[in-house]
């Protein structure tokens, strides 16, 4: 019994190592459409000092000064042309309508439109590569369940979708996007204000910036790994629920750390630890316990395995 076991956890392991990997490409992704964006940020911010500015230095009173319709007319062009390459979101859409464009703005305005529109962009493309990838690790872990557990599970796309937008801990992961743009976009604009009001040269304000971005960049993952453990947990509990019968709610479940060197002391503690299915609950007593959580957990079979797959053999219909 031991030595089963022990295949079955080792299998869950082995199964870790490769869901990290595929972390690691999508984190990628993730990071080169942020870095884009900061490009284009640096880009935006010394094309408005090389114009309003004497010698790389602009004052308050120059960055008050009202725009040209020439200056108006370009931002207008260019939020035309997103949304026509862009198969932009609503919320995205609303974004960009947020900033009003008529001739009252002044030049400092005008450049935190730009910076806004790059922003919402960023945050758009960051919501549909989360969109993609948290589907297919749903989908690919109700597939591997139905292997694991020898029965075709009759899950619907509907029920998979509800756990790839649901709530944790307060809030989706989407609207954490969204909120994380939102300080950016303030941040950015603090830092644009310190430094017309203090006369610095633009490097000063672009290197803070990139330190802006990188935190960014650090949420985006630590949102992405955290996510997909918590909609791989969810279709860990679909898949098992559609193996537990009417009469047999004490079908259990055991939860397996990733052990190594930077396992945390809760995953450690609950390494082991079986729980009742009807009472799983992803951050209570499945994955994901704390953020970058890449814990899992495996049904409980218990010696009559061989006599479960035969009793449920054809059972389930997609």
């Amino acid at each position: 019994m031991a030595e089963g076991k022990n295949y079955w956890v080792e299998r869950e392991k082995d199964n870790m190592k490769r869901e990290e990997m595929k972390d690691q490409e999508v984190t990628e992704r993730l990071k080169r459409i942020i870095n884009q964006s900061l490009k284009e940020a640096e880009k935006e911010i010394y094309a408005f000092y090389a114009k309003y500015a004497d010698k790389n230095e602009i004052s308050p009173a120059e960055a008050k000064k009202r725009v040209s319709e020439m200056d108006i007319q370009a931002f207008e062009e260019t939020a035309a042309r997103y949304v026509e390459e862009k198969n932009f979101s609503e919320k995205a859409n609303r974004e960009l309508m947020t900033y009003n464009t008529k001739m009252k703005v002044s030049r400092q305005e005008l450049l935190m439109m730009n910076l806004n529109m790059i922003l919402v962009v960023m945050a758009d493309k960051q919501i549909n590569t989360f969109q993609g990838y948290l589907e297919q690790a749903g989908i690919g872990e109700v597939k591997r369940q139905a292997g694991i557990l020898g029965a075709n599970l009759s899950i619907s796309q509907e029920s998979l979708l509800s756990i790839v937008g649901a709530s944790f801990y307060g809030a989706t992961w989407s609207s954490r996007i969204w909120n994380d743009m939102e300080a950016l976009r303030n941040e950015l604009e603090g830092v644009i204000n310190r430094s017309i009001t203090r006369g610095v040269h633009p490097d000063r304000s672009v290197s803070k910036v990139r330190e802006r971005f990188g935190v960014t960049t650090f949420e985006a993952r630590r949102l992405l790994i955290t996510e997909t453990a918590r909609v791989q947990a969810e279709a860990q509990k679909l898949s098992y629920n559609a193996l537990v019968e009417d009469d047999d709610d004490d079908k259990e479940y055991e939860f397996v750390a990733k052990m190594d060197h930077k396992t945390s002391e809760t995953c450690e503690t609950l390494d082991g630890k079986r729980f009742r299915v009807i009472n799983m609950v992803p951050g209570v007593n499945a994955p994901p316990m704390h953020a970058f959580c890449r814990s899992s957990t495996m049904l409980v079979l218990g010696e009559w395995r061989e006599q479960f797959f035969a009793d449920r053999e054809k059972e389930y219909i997609l």
